[in-house]
């Protein structure tokens, strides 16, 4: 075979590969997309289902869902700490955990659910993840929580979102 006719067949099958794995990058990416927003409307209780607790009734929730094995989880939990004094009547935190043996340090105004069928039901396809539930138990809206800094952000806009509620 030609040296010439050689490098074009193999030029052509890695662009073939090339083409193949970018449209199966593509595709998850998709997938994920639409998985990031399935949770948004979902009623996920403020009571006498079997997750109940993760909203607070009369009361917006910002739900945390944490696993045992999340390196950065350890993070999040500390701004949960920090910013839990600190918030108005109306709102509040909630940390949902797989491992029943959950044992972080956490204010008192902090709920811990340590169920995992409860942490299942939380039907994002991240975590650490954030949510924020309203009155009715209703999630308005899901995003992955990656640092601290993304955890003080969602509390200023959920503040902001009651005081403008309010007016």
């Amino acid at each position: 075979m030609d040296p010439v006719t050689a490098a074009v067949l193999i030029l052509f099958v890695l662009v073939a590969l090339l083409l193949a794995a970018g449209a199966g990058l593509y595709r998850r990416v998709r997938e994920l997309e639409l998985a990031t927003y399935r949770g948004v409307g979902v009623h996920v209780g403020t009571g006498g289902e079997r997750s109940a607790g993760i909203g607070r009734p009369g009361a917006t929730t910002i739900a945390v869902k944490i696993n045992r094995r999340c390196p950065v989880c350890e993070d999040v939990l500390l701004a949960v700490g920090k910013l839990a004094a600190d918030l108005p009547d109306g709102v509040g935190f909630t940390v949902v955990s797989d491992d029943p043996a959950f044992d972080k340090e956490l204010p008192a105004s902090v709920q811990v659910i340590r169920d995992p069928q409860v942490w299942r039901s939380i039907s994002v396809p991240y975590v650490p993840a954030l949510l924020v539930v309203d009155e009715q138990g209703v999630v308005l809206h899901t995003t992955p929580a990656g640092s601290g800094e993304i955890v003080s952000e969602t509390v200023e806009r959920v503040i902001a979102r009651r005081k403008e509620a309010k007016l």
